[in-house]
C-alpha cells in the first residue's frame, strides 16, 4: 500500500463496490507497455476479491503503438475502452472493466490471474498443440464475427496495415535494430537494397484480405483460466491481413522454442480449416511474410525499448528472434538485399552482448 496512488485507488473502488475497502496492492510484471498494473486486493462491499488497476502512462489518450498514433483527428476515447467494447459486443473473451477514471488515469480490471499461454505451454509441452487451438478458436471470434460486425464506428475499423505502416516498422527496425543498436551507418547502395525487399514486402502484404486483427496476439498476452484463453493487451487493434496474428502467435519471441515447424504447420490447418479453406502455396509464402515483418520489426522495438525506455529485459529473447528470421529468410525468395544484408551484419551471438552500449 505504498504505492502514491493507493488513495485514489481506493477512492476508486469504493466509488464502484460502496462499503469495498482497498486491503493491498501489488506491482505485476510489465512487458513492452508504457503503462503499469497493479493487483488489488478487496473485502467488502460485494466486490470480487482482487482487481487488476490499470494505470495509464503520461496523459491525454494514448495509444501504445507510435505509429498508430496518425488519424485524421485525435481519438475521443481512450483505444482500450473503444475496442474493449467492440470484442464485448462480439463476445471475445476479454476482461471485464468494473470502472474506468481516465482523468485519474486508472482502470479497474477483471483479475484474470497470472497464468500466460505461455507458462503453460512452456511447462507441459505434451498439451501445447491443444493450448494453441484454444487460442486460434479465440482468435477465429475476432476474424470472423469481428470482421462483420456491423457497427463500423470502432476506432480499430478506423486503421489498418497499409504499406506506409509496413513501411515504418521496417524503417524502424533499421534505425533501432541496425544503426541505432549495432553502430552500423548504411550508404546509400545498402540502404536500397533493403528498401527493394521493404517495398516487395510491403506490397504484397498489403494487398491481401483484411480481417479485425488484435495486432499483438501472443503468448504473453493470453492467459489462460484453466483451458480457457482471456486476451489482453487489446488497444491496438485494426485491420490486417489474417496471417499477421497467427504469425504473431505461433513465432514470437522464444515461442519456436515449442511450436516446432511440423506443429506450425498442422496449427495453420487447423485455423484455415475453420474458415472453410486449406493452406496453399499462396497461404503459406503469406504467412511467411508476416511472420518475416512481424519478426524483423520485433528486432527494432527490442532495441527500441531498450534504448528509448531503459528496459533491457526484452534483449534476452534476441538470440531466438534472429534464429527466426534465419529461418524465414531461408524459406521465401525476395527481391532486393535483404537476405544478404541481414547476414552481413555483426549481430551479437547472446543478449549480453548486445545489451552493451555499442
Amino acid at each position: 500500500m505504498d504505492d502514491e496512488l493507493a488513495p485514489a485507488i481506493a477512492g476508486l473502488v469504493q466509488r464502484c463496490w460502496p462499503g469495498a475497502a482497498l486491503s493491498s496492492l501489488a506491482r505485476l510484471a510489465g512487458d513492452f507497455s508504457t503503462r503499469r498494473y497493479l493487483r488489488g486486493t478487496l473485502a467488502g462491499g460485494g466486490a470480487p476479491a482482487s482487481v487488476v488497476v490499470m494505470v495509464l502512462a503520461g496523459s491525454g489518450l494514448p495509444l501504445s503503438s507510435e505509429e498508430l498514433g496518425v488519424f485524421a483527428e485525435p481519438p475521443r476515447e481512450l483505444p482500450f475502452l473503444d475496442v474493449h467494447r467492440l470484442l464485448t459486443a462480439i463476445g471475445a473473451p476479454v476482461p471485464a472493466i468494473y470502472r474506468a477514471d481516465v482523468a485519474a488515469g486508472l482502470l479497474l480490471l477483471e483479475d484474470g490471474g497470472n497464468v500466460l499461454l505461455w507458462d503453460r505451454v512452456s511447462s507441459t509441452p505434451a498439451e501445447a498443440e491443444a493450448l494453441y487451438r484454444r487460442a486460434i478458436d479465440a482468435l477465429l471470434i475476432l476474424h470472423t464475427r469481428g470482421t462483420a460486425h456491423p457497427d463500423r464506428t470502432s476506432i480499430a475499423f478506423a486503421q489498418r496495415f497499409d504499406a506506409r505502416l509496413y513501411l515504418w516498422e521496417l524503417e524502424h527496425f533499421l534505425e533501432y535494430g541496425v544503426e541505432r543498436r549495432l553502430g552500423v551507418s548504411l550508404g546509400a547502395r545498402a540502404r536500397a537494397a533493403w528498401r527493394t525487399s521493404f517495398d516487395a514486402i510491403a506490397a504484397e502484404l498489403a494487398g491481401g484480405e483484411l480481417v479485425l486483427s488484435h495486432r499483438d496476439f501472443h503468448s504473453w498476452n493470453i492467459l489462460m483460466r484453466g483451458d480457457a484463453p482471456l486476451l489482453i493487451d487489446f488497444q491496438d487493434a485494426l485491420l490486417a491481413p489474417p496471417e499477421y496474428d497467427l504469425a504473431s502467435l505461433l513465432t514470437d519471441r522464444i515461442t519456436p522454442r515449442v511450436v516446432t515447424p511440423a506443429m506450425e504447420a498442422r496449427l495453420l490447418a487447423y485455423y484455415w480449416a475453420a474458415r472453410g479453406k486449406r493452406v496453399d502455396a499462396e497461404r503459406r509464402r503469406r504467412y511467411a511474410l508476416a511472420a518475416l515483418h512481424r519478426t524483423v520489426k520485433v528486432i527494432g522495438r527490442i532495441h527500441y525499448v531498450a534504448l528509448e525506455k531503459h528496459k533491457p529485459a526484452p534483449l534476452a529473447f534476441l538470440p531466438d528472434v534472429l534464429a527466426t528470421v534465419r529461418r524465414l529468410l531461408a524459406e521465401v525468395s525476395l527481391p532486393g538485399g535483404l537476405a544478404v544484408e541481414f547476414a552481413a551484419l555483426p549481430w551479437p551471438k547472446d543478449a549480453a552482448a548486445s545489451a552493451r552500449p555499442s
